[in-house]
């Protein structure tokens, strides 16, 4: 795999040089850039399969680069010194991202999947999807990682994650997809979003998609697809807290 390193300091782009030929194989460095502009040039010439790219840049930040493709050529893993919500809008726009000070271990994941999504094509949404979610104070979309590809979301129209074994199955009004990652995963993604709620240990759920809260018989909460979903006992006292807090 041919790589390309963008980034406008001369130190980092040798930090994340040597690092890339010390700890993985099979990956040749072929260029590197201090700019968007220098960018374009490299890839015209060197075709390279991968980009890392810094975002923080003079004159163009790093994003200005896919208005140079119709398609762009290659894999891309952005470094970033970002806030938390920015990485968790990377997180859930599925794209992959390096926080500096690079991590080797991270470096060595980011790779990996890189190798194995390569040719995919899906940069163009995945950026589209993380300008989105970094142009406001709440996240717009989830990409989610299907057999075929990604599948973008909007997060208002999910309803409910439900957990089935090492899948989940992400529920909307109008669809249903079956994801191979933990119910966990999400709930971790969507911890810091007020929108979201762990009910059940089978359960993930949109609080602002929930047409009834029922206390009869146990607690269960019923949604606009008309599914009823239980709240777990122990989950009930911090749930109803929860809920107070944001009722009328």
């Amino acid at each position: 795999m041919k790589v390309l390193i963008v980034d406008d300091e001369p130190k980092a782009r040798s930090i994340l040089k040597n690092i890339i030929t010390e700890y993985t194989q099979g990956i040749d460095v072929v260029g590197e850039a201090s700019s968007v502009n220098e960018a374009v040039k490299s890839i015209n010439k060197l075709k390279p399969d991968l980009v890392f790219l810094d975002i923080e840049m003079p004159n163009e930040n790093g994003f200005a680069l896919f208005d140079y493709f119709d398609v762009p050529p290659f894999e891309t893993i952005f470094c970033t010194a970002y806030s938390q919500y920015a990485l968790q809008a990377f997180e859930v726009s599925a794209i992959d991202y390096m926080l500096k000070p690079i991590s080797i271990s991270k470096l060595q994941a980011a790779m990996e999947k890189a190798i194995k999504t390569r040719g995919q094509n899906k940069i163009m949404e995945q950026v589209a999807a993380l300008k989105e979610n970094l142009s406001v104070q709440q996240l717009q979309k989830i990409g989610l990682p299907l057999s075929d590809g990604l599948q973008f979301i909007k997060m208002d129209d999910l309803l409910y994650f439900e957990a089935d074994g090492s899948y989940t199955h992400v529920i909307t009004a109008k669809e249903k997809y079956l994801v191979c990652k933990k119910i966990k995963e999400f709930d971790e993604l969507l911890q810091n979003d007020n929108r979201f709620y762990r009910v059940h240990r089978s359960y993930l759920v949109n609080i602002l998609k929930v047409a009834k809260y029922s206390k009869k018989e146990g607690a269960t909460l019923i949604f606009e697809n008309h599914k009823v979903i239980p709240v777990a006992r122990e989950k009930k006292n911090d749930f109803d807290e929860f809920i107070g807090r944001i009722s009328v």
